[in-house]
């Protein structure tokens, strides 16, 4: 299933021995725009910690209930380093984060994505759009957070049109197929479309902006998303077709 991240942040949360809490936001690698963590709320138990938990841990979602049940406990999550001890959200302090909770990492030879039964769509591996124009010289983690890109422009091939609204992803594999763009406020009327991950162009932080290889018109002119609707096949074979005969080659 595709799930929006602004409507799983909030989602309640439980660990093992029954702590509960909310997810506050997501962290995903920006080289592959994969989800790596969430970031976690568990009221008083932590409220001077920052708790980010690899998505490996989550177990048994009930999307129905906007429950998501963890394969952890509470002690474990209290002894789990905290990224204050480090700078940044570096490959150091992800290293200590994969070894404490017992996975491998996603970036190492050992690591075996999520391999479950049917085919994907959009297909794996995603054309994602390259990382340029980055100046800060503190960057250097490759993840990035859904409330940091939530908000960011979009750039067309002609004219800068709308903001990122939402970011889709597929519960699947964590891979993030999809975002959500919103025209209304750069046009009169308020319109909602979806733009699949491998359409971009060009990302860029410092900018705080997205460039698409598509115009303005085009991306005016597709079919509307409804947030209301669960994403269907068939939605996105109509998708993918229409952007595939108005992309710029």
């Amino acid at each position: 299933m595709k799930h929006s991240l602004k409507n799983l942040i909030g989602y309640s949360i439980e660990t093992n021995d029954g702590m509960e809490g909310k997810i506050k936001d997501f962290l995903f690698d920006e080289d592959n725009w994969a989800v790596r963590y969430l970031e976690a709320d568990f009221g008083g138990f932590f409220n001077d910690k920052r708790v980010i938990l690899p998505v490996d841990v989550i177990i048994n979602p009930n999307w129905e209930n906007n429950q998501i049940l963890l394969n952890t406990s509470k002690e474990k999550i209290g002894l789990s380093p905290a990224p204050a001890e480090i700078p940044t959200i570096s490959r150091e302090y992800e290293q200590k984060l994969y070894e404490h909770y017992g996975y491998p990492m996603y970036w190492g030879a050992g690591y075996v994505p999520p391999l479950p039964s049917g085919a994907y769509f959009p297909a794996r591996p995603l054309n994602v759009p390259k990382n340029k124009q980055i100046s800060e010289k503190a960057m250097n983690s490759s993840l990035r957070s859904f409330k940091d890109v939530e908000g960011y422009n979009i750039r067309a091939t002609d004219d800068t049109l709308g903001h990122v609204e939402d970011l889709i992803v597929d519960d699947a594999d964590w891979q993030l197929v999809y975002l959500i763009v919103d025209t209304s406020n750069w046009l009169p009327w308020s319109k909602k479309v979806m733009l699949a991950v491998d359409w971009m162009k060009e990302i860029s932080y410092a900018n705080r902006e997205v460039k698409i290889n598509l115009t303005t018109d085009t991306i005016k002119d597709a079919p509307d998303y409804d947030s209301d609707q669960p994403i269907e096949m068939s939605y996105e074979h109509e998708l993918s077709e229409y952007y595939q005969r108005n992309r710029l080659m």
